[in-house]
């Protein structure tokens, strides 16, 4: 099944490529938000150990909150 990535089903397992066009965000933050401690987006790995999966409702938790982006402040 293919994910609609208009909406996010709670219930879903999604990957982290699926993740970052449902939140809009690139894969390497989602992997900074997957290794921060304590986890700000937490996951589990596939059965065969490969791949993260991350829930739906976490999803919507970052979706609706975004975590505050500690970026370089540039001059005006």
């Amino acid at each position: 099944m293919l994910p609609d990535f208009r909406k996010i089903v709670p219930e879903l397992l999604y990957s982290v490529m699926s993740a970052k066009r449902l939140l809009g965000i690139s894969h390497t933050t989602i992997y900074e938000y997957m290794k921060s401690s304590p986890p700000i987006l937490p996951y589990q790995r596939s059965e065969n150990g490969w791949h993260r999966l991350i829930k739906g409702s976490d999803l919507i938790i970052i979706r609706d909150n975004p975590p505050v982006k500690r970026g370089r402040r540039r001059n005006k």
